[in-house]
């Protein structure tokens, strides 16, 4: 009986044994098959991430070439049904909105023909969407920056750049305060005259010398020494590596001098030549072309001076003209377009009263180019080549006017290039830029206002040579990168 119950108490300890075995194999079981069914889970999830992620940023890539496509066709940017703004309608799902800077920041929308860049932001979303929850590769943001090209001469440069140096002796009438100012990329400046004013920056890669009462209103970077004179003052910095008198006190350097052996930064020069296919209006029209003396005198009008198609522009190829154009004195040159006067020298010294106006209430710009056909980034003034090749100086004699205010807006822009010299020893009135390669003379007092015209086909400001488009469009890439929060 004794063994009969000790038999039974041992059977029952060995059930429950087995039923906790069988229990703790069933629970791993279950433990295993959750975090294998949760690793594929997250498996599929991030493979479905990463899908996405592929296509989104396929598509936001294909939203900045559809804008980029569409700003290259007149009128496409505004035709589209939010301007500005392109969504795609097929499989591939993106929205690009187009922005642009004309100078003052960014602006939305199409760009306009004062755009110098214009910028694609697109975002783009994937058609297959991740899943269990994973959907940081729904959406991908990127943006890319184009320069922005136009047809048309660009305003470049400086106000006044005399690669050699000169004598700059003005009075308050000489304002180059919305340009780069006054550059001398290899040569000395001086200006000796009393009350003369200079307002702007003036930046020397040479030396400056102040006699007399001369008064620079800006800021002044020069690579050599800098003489102030008994009375010379800057309103504005100095940075030289020298000056008289040393220290300058403050009344006569207002904002501080600083000296520097390190040479400021000047832009090389432009060598421009004669090339008539760069010169395009901003409508996208060659300039119409007629040469002297062929299909024009070698003597400038007293009266209308443009071109015989209405709307177009003009380029007068004086080149043959031996000694330049002519003229006489006492004449006035009514401009009825845009015009561009390339000649080997313009020699008005002889000539009293010059005037240049404008024919009707619009602004038109006129050009004086002697070009420098030796491409080396110095200027080439071939004064010994054989007529009617001979090159030579711009020269004024008295009151050359290339300006023609009405109102308040002034109707003539000149800009003048060569790479011989300008001589204006006896006064001028001037509405534009001066470009000279050789010693100059900006002298008695002259009238200059800054407005800038720049060159059709170059780039004033670093030298280069700028392709001309017939039709606005974007040009090289300037950056392309990927944003957050796409």
């Amino acid at each position: 009986m004794l063994l009969t119950n000790w038999i039974r108490r041992v059977r029952s300890n060995e059930s429950g044994s087995a039923i906790i075995a069988v229990l703790g194999v069933t629970v791993v079981a279950l433990v295993l098959t959750t975090l294998i069914a949760s690793s594929t889970v997250s498996a599929y999830g991030f493979s479905s991430a990463t899908r996405a992620a592929v296509q989104s940023h396929a598509a936001a890539d294909a939203g900045v070439a559809a804008a980029r496509a569409g700003l290259y066709v007149a009128g496409n940017c505004a035709a589209q049904p939010v301007a500005g703004t392109y969504t795609s309608t097929g499989t591939v799902i993106y929205t690009a909105t187009v922005a642009y800077d004309a100078g003052s920041g960014w602006s939305p929308g199409c760009p306009t023909a004062a755009a110098s860049r214009v910028r694609i932001v697109s975002t783009g979303t994937a058609k297959a969407l991740g899943v269990a929850g994973v959907t940081s590769g729904n959406t991908r943001k990127v943006e890319a920056i184009f320069n922005y090209l136009t047809p048309g001469p660009k305003p470049s440069g400086a106000g006044i750049l005399l690669h050699d140096g000169g004598v700059v002796e003005a009075n308050s009438s000489l304002d180059l305060s919305e340009s780069a100012g006054l550059i001398v990329q290899n040569g000395n400046i001086s200006c000796d005259k009393n009350n003369s004013v200079i307002n702007g920056d003036v930046t020397v890669s040479g030396n400056l010398t102040l006699s007399g009462s001369c008064t620079i209103n800006g800021d002044t970077a020069v690579s050599g020494f800098a003489n102030l004179g008994s009375t010379g003052k800057i309103v504005g910095t100095l940075t030289a590596a020298g000056v008289s008198p040393n220290p300058p006190p403050i009344t006569r350097v207002t904002g501080g001098y600083t000296p520097t052996p390190t040479a400021p930064v000047v832009p090389p020069w432009t060598d421009v030549g004669y090339t008539p296919s760069d010169w395009i209006d901003s409508s996208g029209t060659p300039f119409q072309l007629k040469t002297a003396p062929v299909d024009i005198s070698c003597t400038l009008p007293n009266g209308n001076l443009g071109a015989t198609s209405a709307g177009r522009s003009i380029i007068i190829n004086m080149l043959g003209c031996t000694g330049g154009p002519s003229v006489s004195n006492n004449t006035t040159v009514s401009l009825t377009s845009d015009v561009v006067i390339f000649a080997q020298q313009f020699n008005f010294g002889s000539v009293n009263s010059l005037t240049f106006n404008s024919a009707n209430s619009s602004v038109h710009r006129i050009w004086f180019v002697t070009p420098d056909s030796v491409a080396d980034n110095q200027p080439t003034c071939n004064r010994s080549a054989v007529a009617p090749a001979t090159q030579g100086d711009f020269i004024v004699k008295n009151t050359l006017t290339a300006s023609d205010v009405f109102a308040t807006t002034n109707r003539v822009q000149a800009m003048l290039y060569t790479p011989c010299a300008f001589v204006g020893k006896n006064g001028f009135t001037w509405n534009g830029q001066i470009y000279a390669g050789a010693y100059s003379y900006v002298q008695n007092n002259p009238t200059f206002t800054y407005v800038g015209i720049g060159i059709a086909g170059y780039d004033l400001g670093n030298g280069a040579h700028i392709p001309s488009v017939d039709r606005a469009q974007p040009g090289a890439v300037i950056s392309n990168r990927d944003l957050a929060g796409g």
